[in-house]
């Protein structure tokens, strides 16, 4: 029977050996390229009632709620907690409440309504509130590209 030198085995098994790591590398090489390193340049826009507000370029998001008087003043609500609320209603009856959602130097006014209970200032509140969480949602996931504001 034949028997092969053992020094042409190990060179022949070098050789394997060799070539399997050779082809082990060229694969990671290769499928490190294909990485997950995509970017999303898509131009992200909110939408909302009739209006549509670009939010590609934003830098800051902020929010503003104000309460006009019968006198015609005006008051941050934004500051004012249940009882100075209702303190207001029961002096001046009504409040028209303007909730502004600014945006750099765009403004959306979200909602002008007038109230004259707790509950209805509350509840605009309660939305108010919502709209601006799903909006901080939006602007932090990169694959959405509109939002529709209800």
């Amino acid at each position: 029977m034949f028997q092969p030198d053992p020094a042409i085995r190990i060179s022949l098994f070098s050789l394997v050996h060799r070539s399997a790591v050779f082809m082990l590398l060229a694969f990671m090489l290769v499928a490190s390229g294909c990485g997950s390193t995509k970017v999303y340049t898509a131009n992200k826009t909110i939408v909302y009632g009739d209006a549509l507000y670009n939010m590609s370029t934003v830098q800051r998001i902020g929010s503003r709620v104000t309460g006009t008087l019968s006198n015609s003043d005006t008051v941050n609500m934004r500051t004012l907690d249940r009882k100075a609320v209702e303190a207001l209603l029961k002096e001046h009856s009504t409040l028209l409440v303007t909730q502004v959602v600014e945006m750099d130097s765009q403004e959306m006014v979200y909602r002008n309504s007038r109230v004259s209970k707790y509950s209805e200032y509350s509840s605009m509140m309660k939305k108010f509130d919502s709209a601006l969480n799903d909006i901080n949602k939006f602007m932090a996931d990169k694959k959405k590209t509109q939002l529709k504001l209800k």
